[in-house]
This record gives structure tokens, C-alpha cells and sequence, in this order.
């Protein structure tokens, strides 16, 4: 035998034997602009003001579609198809609940009950619907997300589970939270391909209780310092004048409730960062994952900062928080793909979506605004 075909001089010929697929990291873009958002914003803004809020499906939709048309991966856009009508149609349908239970709750609190039954009872349906309506109108390459998430699962878990949180003391909540997310992932599909995901409850429940610890330990913090404060007024025996107290008192006792709230949301960040990179990387759709590398540090930082930027311009600055915070998230999640790119994986797909489909989508698919 020549082994000059055979690089090895295996005389078996071991170049017959599967090859290991070369993993490739596929990253996400944003390139949307601050400048170019700002305009859509105002306009929708103004339309809304001037339609007394009617106009709020349609401004959601063109926000949406900006925000999808400047995600990109592996040199493609995702799309967003909804109409707005199906969402003002759901806009109506919460406008007429919530305007219900505020008018019933005006003549008796009792008159109230029916709302709060519908509410719970209707509450898991929705979710149901609105998964399937976010799904089935976000495309990537003209190929449409699906969910195949049942009812009755939705019940199971939105209401089923939840009626178990005051019996178990809320220790259930972690389980919980996980079961959510894997009703959701593991019912998304894309061009045919079933998404996989496997969560273990131990994780949740580590990054649950850490924050938990964290948040006891600030609270812990705040009442020492607070009762450092307080500890000479009590110390000296005298009555309290409430119209004597300084003004310094106050502003200490301020001083320290800020710390403690600055704490507070940098725990709830890292429940959602720590969870959001470990729920990611659960997942699979066949051979391709998912790696999210959002760091707490700079998540907080970029949250915190929004938040002032936008309370100190009077909201004018909301577009370029919105710009931001979109680019850090999509710069910091990747896809982990066996192959030089995702033509193979779409391939055959890209012309099953057509007008007809799009049409022939249930009247009653709309979005509520979650």
C-alpha cells in the first residue's frame, strides 16, 4: 500500500475515521446609534402624547424593529414582524382590566375580588400567549423562532408552583424562577431545530442564597451605623423632640440608606448576570451553544449610570441608556457553532416563511407590553 496517502502510515486507513468538528465562536453585533434612535424616540414619544397613549403598539413596534434590524450575527440581521395592531389589541384588552379593577376598587374594595380571580386565573394563559407571539415574530434570515409551549404546562408553573411559595416559606422561589426559564427555552425552537436546555436547581439556589447572605449582612451594616447615630440621643435619657432633631441627624441617617440601596440593586444585578451567563450556557441547539460573558462589575456600572443619566436630563437621555445597555449585552454573548458560519444551518429554511404564513397567524397572538 502507498502510504503516501496516508499522512499517519496507518495501513488501516484512519483518515476513514470521523473528523472532530472545528468550534468557532460566532459573536453578536449592535450597531445602532444613539443619534439615529434618538429620532425614532421622539417621535414616538410625541405621537403617543398627542394619540393619548394609542399610539404606544405602534411606537413599540418601530422601536423593536430598530433595535432587531441592528443586531447582527454572523453578517445577518434578526427581524421583528409583529403588527401593531395585534398589540393594540391586547393593549385594549389590559387597559379595559386595569381601568375595571381601579373603578371597581373606587366603590368597594369587595367589588374588586372578580379582577383579582381574573388576573390569577387568565394570568398564565397570557404568559402562554405572549411567549408564543415574541417567538413567532422574531425571524433571523427570514426563518421564524417558534415556541411549542403548551397551556396546561404554563398553569403548572405559573400558578400550580406559585400557590406552593407560602406553604414552602418561599423556599421554593429558586426552583421556581428555573422552572420558568426552562419552560420557556426548551419550548423555542429555530428553522426545525429544538433548542436544549438543562438547569440545575443547585445553581439557582447557590446564587439565591449568596445574595441573600450579601443582602443580610448590608442590612446588618445599615442598623449599626443607624444605631450608632441614634445612640447618643437614647443614651442621654432626654425625650426625643421631633421638632428639635437636626438636620444633620436626618441627612446621616440618609447618607447611610443610600449605601444600603446601592447594595441592594448591585445583589439583585448579580443574580441576574451570574443566572443569565449560567442559563446561556445551558443551552444547546444540537452541536451549537451559547457563551455569555457579562461581567456584575461592569453591568452595575453601566445600569447605575443610566439610571442618573436619564433621571438628570429629565429622560432626554433615555435613547443613548437604551443604546448602551443593547451593545453591552449583545457584545458579550457568543454563539460556539461547529463550522466556518450558520449557512449550513439555515440552509433550505430561508424561503419557508411567506405572506401567507405570516397572515394565516392567530388573531388572538398579541403582545401585552411585558
Amino acid at each position: 500500500m502507498d502510504n503516501s496517502l496516508n499522512p499517519t502510515g496507518d495501513s488501516f486507513g484512519a483518515s476513514n475515521s470521523p473528523v472532530a468538528p472545528i468550534y468557532r465562536n460566532l459573536s453578536f453585533g449592535f450597531t445602532g446609534q444613539t443619534g439615529e434612535y434618538f429620532r425614532i424616540w421622539i417621535v414616538n414619544m410625541l405621537l403617543t402624547l398627542v394619540t393619548f397613549g394609542f399610539y404606544t403598539p405602534w411606537a413599540r413596534v418601530r422601536s423593536r424593529r430598530y433595535f432587531h434590524a441592528n443586531t447582527h450575527l454572523d453578517g445577518h440581521s434578526f427581524d421583528y414582524l409583529a403588527k401593531p395592531i395585534n398589540i393594540f389589541w391586547g393593549y385594549l384588552i389590559v387597559l379595559v382590566v386595569v381601568g375595571g379593577y381601579y373603578t371597581a376598587g373606587f366603590f368597594n374594595p369587595i367589588f374588586t375580588i372578580p379582577f383579582i380571580l381574573m388576573y390569577i386565573f387568565f394570568g398564565p394563559w397570557v404568559v402562554y400567549k405572549a411567549m408564543r407571539f415574541k417567538a413567532h415574530n422574531t425571524s433571523y434570515r427570514n426563518v421564524r423562532f417558534e415556541f411549542h409551549g403548551t397551556v396546561g404546562d404554563a398553569y403548572a408553573i405559573y400558578l400550580g408552583m406559585a400557590i406552593l411559595i407560602p406553604l414552602t416559606f418561599g423556599l421554593i422561589v429558586p426552583y421556581w424562577i428555573m422552572k420558568q426559564k426552562e419552560y420557556f427555552y426548551k419550548n423555542l425552537s429555530f428553522g426545525g431545530r429544538q433548542f436544549d436546555f438543562t438547569p440545575e436547581a443547585g445553581e439557582y439556589y447557590t446564587r439565591y442564597i449568596l445574595g441573600g447572605v450579601m443582602s443580610m449582612a448590608m442590612f446588618f451594616i445599615y442598623m449599626f451605623v443607624f444605631g450608632a447615630i441614634m445612640l447618643p440621643t437614647l443614651a442621654s435619657g432626654e425625650p426625643i423632640d421631633p421638632e428639635n432633631i437636626p438636620i444633620s441627624f436626618y441627612l446621616s441617617i440618609y447618607l447611610g440608606y443610600a449605601p444600603l440601596m446601592l447594595g441592594m440593586v448591585f445583589v439583585q444585578i448579580y443574580i441576574f448576570v451570574s443566572l443569565f451567563n449560567y442559563n446561556l450556557g445551558r443551552m444547546l441547539v444540537q452541536q451549537t451553544a451559547f457563551e455569555s460573558k457579562l461581567k456584575v462589575g461592569k453591568f452595575y456600572w453601566i445600569s447605575l449610570t443610566n439610571i442618573l443619566a436619564i433621571v438628570f436630563s429629565l429622560g432626554l437621555l433615555a435613547p443613548w441608556a437604551a443604546i448602551r445597555k443593547t451593545r453591552y449585552f449583545a457584545e458579550s454573548v457568543d454563539l460556539v457553532h461547529p463550522g466556518a458560519g450558520l449557512g449550513e444551518f439555515v440552509a433550505g429554511r430561508e424561503n419557508e416563511v411567506s405572506a401567507i404564513g405570516d397572515a394565516a397567524a392567530d388573531v388572538f397572538e398579541f403582545d401585552i407590553g411585558w
